[in-house]
This record gives C-alpha cells, structure tokens and sequence, in this order.
C-alpha cells in the first residue's frame, strides 16, 4: 500500500516564523556586533524578539547511565555510557507499548518544548493523552551528564577528560544505548513509531533497520512503525563536504590544541561553523525574502565595503555568538563525525538491502526546498522500503513539506508536519 503525501495550499498561509521575529528584530534594533563591546553579549535582545528554533526552557533534562560497558560498532568499549533522555505523558502499566520516541538534531537536546513545543502535549500530533513520549539523547553531546570529549574518564586519577581522545562514534552506537535505555530502565515493551528530523531522521532509520524487519506482522517488530524526516539513507559527499568546511573552520582557529583547552576552547572557530551551517540550512529565496539587501539603521551610509552592516551579516555573526554559549567545539567536530557514519546499508549489503528488509509502516517526510538534504534523497529511502507486513492497516508513504524555509523548515513549520504525522499515527 503507497500514498504520496502533499500538503494542501492552505499551509502556505503560515503564521509568523521564529525567523520572522529574527528578521523584525534586526530591521529595527542595533545588531550585536554594532553595540558597544560591554554589550555584545549574545544573551542581550530580549527572549520576546529574539528567538529561533530552540527556545529556552526550565526543564531540566534527565539522565540515564548504563551499568554495564557499551561495546561500539567499532568494536571498543566505552566505560559507563550517559545519554539524556525526558519523557511526556504516561507509560500504559499493562502494554507498555504506547511509547513514541523522538530523535532530536545536532544541536538539538531532549525538551521537545524547546523545539516541538506544538507537536508535543494534549490533543497534539504526539498525544501524550494516550501515548508516552521518550525523547532520546545522543552520545557525544554537551546536554546534561552526556558522556562526550567533555567528559571524565571513568577511573582514571585527577578528573581526567576524554579531551581529543574520545572514540569514534557511530549513530548506530547511540541508537544502541537509546534501545537499552528504553527497555531495561524504562521497561518499554514495544514502540509504536520513532520519528526525528535530520539527525534525527537518520537514527529513526537505524531503529527502523534494526527492530523493524520481523516479516511475521509489524506488531511482533520492536519499533512498530517509522517516521524519517528531511534525511537521506546516506551521509553523501555534498552534505561531509559541508560538514568539513565547519570543522576546518574550527582546526584553523589557533585555540585549536593538542592537548585540547577546556579552559580556552577554539570559541571562533566554532562560531563561523555554526554562521556556514546556518546558511546550509535556508535557502537563496528565504534568505532574500528575510533580509534581502537591509542594513542595519546605525550604518546605511556605507553602501559597500568592509563598514557596511548587512542585516544577513549581523544575523550570522548573532548566531555564531549565541551558539558558543551552549555547544563546545569538540563537541561538535565529534558530531559532524558521528553524522558522516551515516549509512543504512554498512554490514547490512547495501542500502536496498537494508532498506527492503524493513516491514513496517513509514512516513518519510522531505521538504520541498531543502538544499542540505535534498528531497530526491527522501523519495530514494521511501522507494526503498519494503512494503509492511501482515495486518498492518497502512502502508509506506511519503509526505512534502510545502516551505521556502529550506532545512530548517522541519523545527519552523510545525503545522504541516504535525497534520501529516498526527493522521499517519491515526492510522497505525
């Protein structure tokens, strides 16, 4: 059973984006780096006119650390592995399978009101009125008590920190600790649908290759049904292409030392990073609609040159602030890392392989204008899947995110995307 899935035109009639409070703000307000040096501080425009598409919350994120060593895809160990998750509504007592679980970005975390807040709740897409939410963290983060390169060895004298010598990560490995997490701490018996955007996505497709193939019934598959969003089945050349420049921007940062600085991190490098990504994630025509050739008001007497004030400048150079004061450059170069290992078909026999074994529902969501990851790379993963098996209500599908938002349009429009996956867990 297929279905192609289009949002109607009444969704390009959107409410106003966090980007659009972003664009207001900076066509009205000096832009951080015109300010006075005691007040460039990132956290300065008010959370009222300066938000994007994490907001920040309260909550705090909880922890979950395994008793036993992780053994890595690549076949090291890692010594008491901690990843964050949270939860949202209750766990039913006697199936203990009306559990959606969500896989957060990059630089995502574990609050999906942070995020998602629209997706998330009562009456929403992801009903915790019936079903328990489990959003799932990822190794290698600097969320909560994660174990990353921040982190300290275990047993080793003086506090030691992994520092550059953290072992190389896979999505798999996390996805690993996700699932143990979820059946030994939690005691989840089964999952209805995993879903995620981006990396997200790209760990939704592990659960999906891992504990969905039983050809028996979908109802006998750990992960009941799949939700992949704005991914592809692998990490292709353009998207480590971009990865790269990011993380060459943080090696030429001279903060960038053997051993590693806590105390001095590359702070520079990670924010020209974080201004190429940002670019990555929009496109040409949102870019042009947001800022087009504005500059900010302190400096429209220089027309061009090295004094002119871009209002996509002064954007950027926000964005690469703000960033360092919650992410670490090692952090993120580990990241970017983990990301390139993306490939469903590795020690499976191939993408087709891997794909094709999967038999259960799937809703594979792709956005019409996305240049990170493109939407042909959407329809390859749907046109790859198997087709579910016995006594599965729906089939494969495949919806578009209808935005001039590019990547980012899976966080901004929260409408389309919680219409179609809300009518998909309708029907599984």
């Amino acid at each position: 059973m297929r279905a192609i899935l289009r949002a109607p035109s009444s969704f390009w009639s959107r409410s106003q984006s966090r980007f659009d409070i972003l664009f207001s703000y900076f066509s009205s307000s000096p832009s951080p780096s015109s300010q006075s040096p005691s007040s460039q501080s990132p956290s300065s425009p008010s959370p009222s006119t300066m938000k994007d598409e994490y907001v920040e919350t309260d909550v705090i994120e909880l922890n979950y650390t395994s008793p036993t060593p992780l053994t890595l895809e690549s076949t090291l160990l890692l010594e008491s592995p901690s990843i964050t998750y949270n939860t949202y509504g209750t766990l039913c007592p006697y199936t203990r399978s009306n559990v959606i679980v969500v896989c957060h970005a990059l630089t995502g975390n574990t609050l999906l009101e942070s995020w998602w807040g629209d997706m998330v709740g009562p009456g929403k897409p992801l009903d915790t009125t019936d079903h328990f939410v489990v959003s799932v963290g990822l190794l290698g983060t600097v969320n909560g008590n994660t174990t990353g390169p921040t982190s300290q060895i275990p047993n080793t004298p003086n506090n030691e920190r992994y520092g550059k010598n953290f072992p190389d990560l896979s999505i798999r490995d996390s996805v690993n600790l996700q699932v143990q997490m979820l059946k030994e701490h939690l005691n989840v018996k089964s999952v209805k649908t995993v879903i995620g955007g981006s990396f997200g996505g790209m760990q939704a497709l592990e659960y999906m290759c891992t504990h969905g193939t039983s050809e028996e019934s979908a109802n006998s598959n750990f992960v009941r049904s799949g939700i992949p969003i704005a991914c592809g089945v692998r990490h292709s050349a353009w998207q480590i292409g971009i990865s790269e420049t990011q993380r060459q921007a943080i090696y030429n940062d001279q903060k960038w030392s053997d051993p590693y600085d806590f105390n001095d991190p590359p702070q520079s490098g990670l924010e020209v990073a974080r201004q190429i990504a940002m670019v990555s994630y929009r496109t040409a025509m949102g870019f042009q609609h947001k800022f087009g050739r504005k500059k900010t008001t302190h400096f429209e007497r220089a027309q061009y040159g090295s004094e002119t004030k871009w209002d996509v400048k002064s954007y950027l150079e926000y964005q690469g602030k703000k960033f360092t004061t919650r992410f670490d450059p090692l952090s993120y170069v580990k990241l970017t890392e983990v990301m390139d290992s993306h490939d469903v078909g590795r020690g499976r026999g191939g993408a087709a392989a891997a794909l094709g074994a999967v038999k259960i529902p799937s809703l594979v969501l792709g956005i019409s204008s996305d240049v990170l990851y493109p939407l042909y790379e959407q329809k390859e993963i749907y046109n790859l899947l198997g087709e579910p098996g016995e006594g599965c209500k729906v089939g494969k599908q495949l919806g578009v995110i209808e935005s001039d938002d590019g990547h980012d349009a899976f966080l901004l429009e929260h409408k389309q995307v919680g219409d179609m996956v809300g009518e998909f867990l309708k029907q599984v």
